[in-house]
């Protein structure tokens, strides 16, 4: 950060946005981004077109449809996944910090403002937004607390707070001093969605990293933006697939950080649970009980197995981390309360 006042409390923001397959999304994020309160001659973005050669085209006619009230640029990262996508917008990225989000994500006028006075008040190296999942479509069928929290997070604090279990953040909606970057390096690219495969955690690895630095992150429940999750996503063939991208997603999270034991859920007791779901589908025809369980036996399964891959290739895991006890706040959770 800069030692001059005023550029400390009105910080430039470089905002990175990695499209691909949706890339006709980009001119409502970046009409959103027009109606932000913070000072728009403070932000600029950067859209990286992830396309595959041949589908290229929208991302670029999104971005020349009209004249912004800010600098929009675009680049190309041939290579596939959201990840590489991120780390080539943040490699020449200038802003003091750097907003990520998705190209479907629509933020609320405040949603800057609030990241960077969270990011200011608190010292903090990175902030996570609140995003609130909603479904244009409509639903395939009815869906559990425990399907809707795999299109983002359904629980909330009601006010600012230190990132921890069980509340969580991810890169639909996140500020992140550029330091931070050069400090722990950026996302890693065996994480995250790579084109049909949905993998994922690349945030909360990312964050976890962060964490286990010593560098401080908070949940701004007030930074606030809307996330689309489509029909096709309410679907048993797409839970099963994001239950799979996800087990072995938190499989490969051992190996750069302490995974939360309590975020795992990989047990007897779990697969008991499971079960439990399908046997009350069963007897009372639920459908959404059908998904879960199904989904999270895929899940289980899915970490074992990738775990049981990097143990055999020789990869050194990191064992699971308990979270600190309520009666003994960390440092950050003193300060803030």
């Amino acid at each position: 950060m800069s030692d001059d006042p005023y550029q400390a409390m009105h910080p430039r923001v470089s905002v990175v946005v990695p499209a691909r397959g949706n890339g006709r999304c980009v001119r409502e994020l970046l009409e959103a981004l027009s109606r932000q309160s913070y000072s728009l001659s403070l932000v600029d973005v950067i859209v990286v077109d992830n396309d595959p050669p041949w589908a290229q085209g929208p991302v670029a006619g999104a971005v020349h449809s009209r004249a912004w009230p800010f600098r929009v640029r675009v680049v190309v990262e041939v290579r596939a996944g959201a990840s590489r996508a991120r780390n080539r917008g943040i490699c020449i990225a200038d802003g003091d910090y750097i907003a990520l989000l998705d190209p479907d994500i629509v933020p609320d006028e405040g949603w800057l403002a609030a990241l960077v006075s969270a990011v200011i008040d608190e010292q903090a190296a990175i902030v996570g937004g609140r995003t609130i999942t909603h479904y244009p479509e409509g639903l395939a069928r009815p869906l559990t607390d425990g399907l809707r929290e795999c299109h983002g997070p359904v629980n909330w604090p009601s006010k600012r707070r230190p990132y921890g279990w069980p509340y969580w953040i991810t890169t639909a909606s996140l500020l992140v001093e550029r330091e931070v970057f050069e400090k722990i390096g950026g996302f890693r690219p065996d994480l995250g969605r790579r084109g049909r495969w949905l993998l994922g955690c690349e945030d909360l690895e990312f964050v976890d990293r962060a964490v286990q630095k010593g560098l401080t992150v908070v949940i701004e429940p007030a930074a606030v933006a809307g996330h689309p999750a489509y029909r096709r996503e309410t679907r048993l063939g797409w839970f099963l697939e994001q239950g799979i991208g996800h087990g072995v997603s938190v499989a490969r999270m051992h190996t750069s950080v302490a995974v939360t034991a309590a975020a795992i859920r990989v047990g007897r007791r779990d697969v008991a649970a499971a079960v439990t779901y399908l046997l009350a589908a069963y007897l009372f025809f639920d459908s959404a009980s059908a998904v879960q369980g199904l989904r999270e036996l895929a899940r289980i399964a899915a970490y074992r197995l990738e775990r049981t891959r990097l143990l055999l290739i020789g990869r050194r895991l990191i064992p699971a981390q308990a979270p600190p006890p309520p009666e003994s706040p960390s440092p950050v959770q003193k300060g803030l309360s």
